[in-house]
Order: C-alpha cells, then sequence, then structure tokens
C-alpha cells in the first residue's frame, strides 16, 4: 500500500552537487497554515512540522554498479538519520530520477531535473 504523507503532490528538490554533496528539502502539497497574528505564538509540536516538512544534508557517494546511492546524513530535521547512511537505489532515464529504499518495495520519489 503506497503512503503520501505530503500529498499526491509534494513540492520539494534534491540536490546533488558534482562536489558530493546532498540537500533534501521536501514540503507538503497542502502547507501548514497558521495565520499571521499568531505565528509566533502558536504552540506546535516536532511531528506536527515534520508531517507537513522535512529535509537533511549531507555528503553522498554512488555504487555504479549496483544502482545505489547512500546520503551520509550530517544534519537536519529527520532527527532519526543524522548521522546514520542512507542507502538509496537508484534509476536515471534521461532527465528523470527515480530514487527510493532498496528494492523500490516501500516507495519511491520520481524526481525530475531542473537547469
Amino acid at each position: 500500500m503506497w503512503k503520501h504523507p505530503y500529498g499526491d503532490h509534494p513540492k520539494g528538490y534534491f540536490t546533488y552537487t558534482n562536489s558530493g554533496i546532498v540537500n533534501l528539502n521536501i514540503s507538503a502539497e497542502k502547507p501548514l497554515v497558521i495565520p499571521p497574528d499568531s505565528e509566533y505564538t502558536k504552540q506546535l509540536t516536532l511531528g506536527t512540522l515534520l508531517d507537513n516538512a522535512a529535509g537533511y544534508f549531507g555528503t553522498y557517494t554512488i555504487d555504479s554498479t549496483n544502482s545505489m546511492v547512500t546520503h551520509h546524513v550530517k544534519g537536519g530535521s529527520v532527527l532519526e538519520y543524522i548521522g546514520t547512511d542512507q542507502h538509496r537505489q537508484f534509476i536515471i532515464k534521461g532527465d528523470t530520477l527515480l530514487i527510493g529504499d532498496p528494492t523500490f518495495k516501500a516507495g519511491k520519489r520520481v524526481l525530475v531535473r531542473e537547469e
């Protein structure tokens, strides 16, 4: 069963630099709405925030033989990823990157290159 925690059309970027830096930011299709008069006083939990946006950064390495990219997470809002290696299976087709868990069984993301 597919789950879409950020909606069917989330927004964000997976940025990979030639120098080996990865930066991932994603937000929900429908962002969290907080009225301007309460944006600094409304109590929010970490869970509420992560249900609407998340991100992490670090470095990456590629195992092209096995079509695997490993994100070496240095920091971000996904606390359980910090200091870990996150392995992702990938397939590149033209300007499209399919990336997901090592078997693609739990899910995959379809990313399109931007200039």
